[in-house]
């Protein structure tokens, strides 16, 4: 018998599909978080494969007095 196996590629859209699935209100807590010492702790840590992720973090379109410059 066969064993699967798991690779960083499935990991990665694993990732992905869970950051898809978040809210606006979850996106923005993430959006500020990779700004913040603790975001770029973690992204240090994470390394760049993660860092990746980042423009789907980028593309949350901000609302209300927010979206006005």
């Amino acid at each position: 018998m066969e064993e699967e196996t798991y690779t960083f590629g499935d990991y990665f859209n694993g990732v992905q599909q869970r950051l898809q699935s978040l809210s606006e209100d979850e996106m923005s807590i993430l959006g500020k978080l990779k700004t913040s010492p603790q975001g770029q702790i973690l992204g240090k840590v994470l390394g760049e494969d993660l860092g990746l992720l980042n423009s789907n973090i980028n593309s949350v379109k901000k609302r209300g007095l927010a979206a006005r410059k």
